[in-house]
């Protein structure tokens, strides 16, 4: 009994360090680095890169020509209603006039929705690719900073006076904050903004 005692013993000690070593080893493919997370507002970096101040420029310019426009049709409306109101009801081209006005009129309507359509179509596909390019931006520099996992920051502004909102609504604010510290270092907005930046003023 004591000679079984004396060798397994030491077998025993040498298992048991087998099973600690491969409790301790990494599965295989398993990295035993630890992961690297890193944060992104993407408002932020949507207001702050070039090519949206441009498109908002661009937007600024066909809204001022639209404008320009709409005057000159309602004015035309304006002038048509004048000649019409100048004659009686019962006067022969009073009819004729009406019908020009009222055909003018839904000229005019048919004008004002078409360019309304259209200019919500393109802000929304303008939107929607910007976005694309912010999260194809923010994977690259993700990548070449060898981080892991990026976070969407999301901070919605609280406004100055509270009494603006109700209890319901601050609710909404105070929940859709998804990040509520991080250290400076690991916000990657400035560098997405910076590379997003190049790769418009380049062209590409």
């Amino acid at each position: 009994m004591q000679l079984f005692r004396r060798t397994a013993l030491p077998a025993i000690v040498a298992m048991l360090g087998l099973i600690s070593f491969a409790a301790a080893a990494p599965a295989p493919g398993q990295s035993t680095s630890a992961t690297k997370i890193a944060i992104a507002n993407p408002a932020r970096i949507f207001n702050e890169i070039q090519e949206t101040k441009d498109l908002k420029q661009l937007i600024e310019t066909k809204t001022k020509n639209l404008e320009q426009d709409r005057f000159a049709r309602e004015q035309k409306l304006k002038d048509l209603k004048a000649l019409r109101d100048q004659l009686k009801p019962d006067a022969p081209q009073y009819a004729d006039r009406d019908r020009e006005l009222r055909q003018a009129a839904i000229e005019y309507d048919t004008w004002m929705k078409m360019n309304q359509a259209e200019m919500q179509f393109e802000q929304k596909r303008q939107m929607l690719l910007i976005f694309n390019k912010i999260t194809t931006a923010v994977q690259e520099v993700a990548t070449a900073k060898g981080i892991d996992v990026v976070i969407a920051e999301q901070k919605p502004e609280f406004p100055p006076n509270l009494d603006q909102i109700n209890a319901d609504q601050l609710r909404v604010l105070i929940n859709s904050q998804n990040v509520l510290f991080n250290s400076p270092q690991v916000d990657i907005s400035t560098d997405v903004i910076t590379s997003m930046d190049a790769k418009y003023k380049s062209g590409k």
